[in-house]
């Protein structure tokens, strides 16, 4: 039975969709919650948080991860999109491993262990929840973020030194694949910090800022840090930054 649960909803299931299932063999849902019970006892179904498995389809991969991740992040949250290193990774712009899956939701945050990876979940208003599409990874579809938005989530969500490195260092050499007027489109949704950062950061990769500029020009009031340790101050931008991040 369970081969018939992975044709028609794919490796991961949560127990609605396997009691669903097992019915045509189980009159009485106590039998069909015993079934379940011993599968993952077994280690045919392993355990991903309560009420959700990953269904191993060979007796060999027990106990070995073999579903995306992505896949394993969008379960765990429907209404999320992955985004920050994972999603670089996806548009072929980060090789390096990671042992964390980071996703944006509007449901509260949350965190799971599965294996040796853990998922994250940061939360974000309604008005920040877009810039993404859904993406087939092994047969599922999963919501990752537009490079745009990434460097967005970025610097709303991560700012500290090493992430403003980071989004220099990708905006510099992915300069021919960035689409920069969806990125100050998308920037107008966020506030005065994230749109003085970003505006900055394209001063200093030689791309235009005049529309952030403007809009930003509109408030002059106060002024931000790049993040809490940037003492250089910008007056175009009312930024304190940080220079070496931008070497």
């Amino acid at each position: 039975m369970l081969e018939q649960v992975v044709v028609k909803h794919g490796q991961i299931a949560d127990t609605s969709q396997l009691d669903e299932i097992f019915q045509s063999a189980y009159s009485r849902k106590s039998d069909r919650n015993r079934r379940i019970s011993l599968l993952a006892k077994a280690g045919w179904l392993v355990r991903i948080r309560r009420g959700l498995y990953q269904i191993v389809t060979d007796m060999t991969a027990r106990g070995m991860g073999n579903v995306s991740n992505l896949v394993i992040s969008q379960a765990l949250n429907r209404r999320s999109y992955v985004s920050f290193a994972n999603a670089l990774n996806w548009h072929g712009m980060f090789d390096q491993l990671t042992k964390t899956v980071d996703s944006v939701t509007t449901a509260r945050p949350r965190s799971y262990r599965f294996q040796s990876t853990e998922f994250r979940f940061l939360k974000v208003e309604e008005d920040l929840f877009f810039g993404f599409s859904g993406q087939r990874v092994d047969g599922k579809i999963v919501n990752i973020g537009e490079i745009e938005k990434v460097i967005l989530d970025y610097l709303f969500l991560r700012r500290n030194a090493a992430t403003v490195s980071l989004v220099v260092e990708k905006l510099r050499e992915y300069r021919d694949k960035f689409d920069f007027a969806r990125m100050t489109k998308y920037a107008m949704a966020y506030s005065i910090t994230v749109q003085r950062n970003l505006g900055f950061l394209l001063d200093a990769v030689g791309v235009s800022s005049d529309a952030l500029y403007q809009a930003a020009s509109d408030n002059r009031k106060g002024f931000t840090k790049m993040h809490p340790g940037a003492k250089t101050f910008n007056s175009r931008w009312r930024l304190y930054y940080d220079p070496g991040v931008i070497e």
